[in-house]
């Protein structure tokens, strides 16, 4: 999977599902993926929750200062805390209003945190990046209407940083216009930002990419946090067309650019066309933020097999797994609503794995029970089952098992039992290949050691080894 990350649909979910729509954001608290806001026929002020674990969609019963429907704004988790500012409230009137949602108790509230001491605060405007590092927001660019008429439309592009202190609980410090250094990137909105901190300096940098601002972007630009300094780093590899209304994740050191708005391609060769000239896309860009190097990626072509080209979906992290839904797929109805994505899909970024142990719990002449603690992002396990020639009496009173990726079946010394990985590991081909189904306390299989049913998470599992005796099968 280094190379080849895989894309699969969701299918099967339980629960109230959002509306199909765009400009609406994501966060992840732990394994939920919560929704909120962006519109199709009309902005919505929505909340959904997306439980990764159980496949179940649901609403919160919110209460408090429920903010009104936004489309296009700025969206942050701090732990059970979310922060919402700014965006499109309905056309051409844009919002520079701060909420907070407690998720522990799902109360929204206003914030109204003081201006500058060094200027005004942040005018309305909409398609920023709203940035979590430490205990502080970054707020960058976006657009601005500058019409006093909401319907007469005067654009403003804007390259403008401000941060936010948070402080524990429910308040703000207050906005700040920091000092930068180096040259600022130029004015967009629509753009994507990122937080990625390196492991070995601890240093953290937001990284902005694309955006719009009368075309399409595709250059890079970093800030370091340390020193506010901003810089446009050389970066090698092949870099994705320009686009904008895109998704960009962080997964380990990987930034995973999705989907956008980019302009024609014709014979593979980038062009500079007309600004109509333009289409949904749903290519995936993999950027190593230790290198700066566009990776290439080995992606399916089956048109099944991947989602379709869409632009202002939504995008989330949750363990080594990106998720994605809905947003406009590009094409109108003849009655011009956009056409919006209905479905969820994950991308598998790397292999689960292996349990960190496998315990046998109980063993007879004829089965053995087995239990191993849950991989968040396993769907199948294969459990090898090694051989090993030991008294009878031995095997009875056999230690727990510690698990590995594999051990050699021709080692006379090897220790009892076994490995228990997600199956999308490489091991040998016997064992016993455990499918999910939903959780049971035990699961048994009579025969010869073939396929077994076992639960997704933690629990105990039964094999019965048949007419076998149990020394030369552990």
């Amino acid at each position: 999977l280094a190379n080849s990350p895989r894309w699969k649909r969701v299918l099967g979910w339980s629960g109230p599902v959002p509306r199909p729509r765009h400009g609406h954001r994501a966060v992840a608290i732990k394994e939920l993926m919560v929704v909120f806001g962006g519109g199709n026929e009309g902005i919505v002020d929505e909340l959904h929750v997306y439980n990764t674990a159980t496949n179940q969609w649901f609403i919160p019963a919110v209460r408090g200062d429920v903010p009104p429907g936004c489309a296009a704004y700025g969206f942050v988790c701090d732990g059970t805390r979310l922060l919402v500012f700014g965006g499109m409230v309905e056309y051409g009137k844009y919002s520079n209003d701060l909420y907070e949602l407690q998720a522990s108790r799902w109360e929204w509230k206003r914030l109204k945190p003081k201006a500058p001491k060094n200027g005004p605060p942040p005018c309305p405007r909409l398609g920023h990046s709203f940035s979590l590092v430490g205990n502080k927001c970054y707020l960058f660019g976006g657009l601005a209407n500058d019409s006093e008429d909401p319907k007469n439309n005067i654009p403003r592009y804007l390259n403008d940083l401000y941060t936010l202190e948070l402080r524990p609980g429910s308040n703000v410090a207050g906005w700040d216009i920091p000092i930068t250094y180096g040259v600022l990137p130029p004015p967009r909105e629509s753009h994507t930002a990122v937080v990625y901190t390196e492991k070995t300096s601890k240093k953290s940098r937001l990284v902005i990419y694309g955006g719009m601002s009368g075309c399409r972007l595709g250059d890079l630009w970093t800030l370091d946090i340390d020193t506010l300094t901003w810089n446009k780093p050389s970066i090698s590899g092949t870099a994705p067309l320009p686009r904008s209304l895109h998704s960009a994740t962080t997964i380990t050191n990987k930034m995973y650019v999705f989907g956008g708005w980019v302009p024609l391609v014709m014979d593979d060769v980038k062009v500079a066309t007309h600004e109509k000239e333009w289409k949904c896309t749903n290519t995936l860009a993999c950027l190593n933020l230790d290198s700066m190097t566009w990776e290439s990626i080995l992606m399916d072509t089956l048109e099944d097999n991947i989602p379709r080209a869409r632009a202002g979906h939504c995008s989330v992290a949750i363990n080594s797994r990106l998720y994605v839904w809905s947003g406009r797929d590009g094409y109108r109805k003849a009655w011009n609503n956009q056409v919006c994505c209905k479905d969820l899909w994950y991308l598998e970024t790397d292999r689960p794995h292996a349990p960190s142990r496998v315990q046998l719990v109980r063993a007879n002449t004829s089965s053995l029970e087995v239990s191993w603690g849950a991989v968040p992002t396993a769907d199948t396990y294969l459990l090898q089952l090694q051989k090993y020639d030991i008294p009878a009496a031995t095997a009875a009173t056999s230690p727990n098992v510690t698990p590995t990726s594999s051990l050699p079946a021709n080692s006379p010394k090897s220790p009892a039992l076994a490995a228990a990985a997600p199956a999308s590991q490489s091991l040998p081909l016997t064992g016993v290949t455990l499918v999910p189904q939903s959780p049971s306390p035990t699961t048994s299989m009579p025969g010869s050691p073939l396929a077994a049913a076992s639960p997704r998470g933690p629990g105990k599992h039964v094999f019965y080894i048949g007419k076998s005796k149990f020394s030369t099968l552990i």
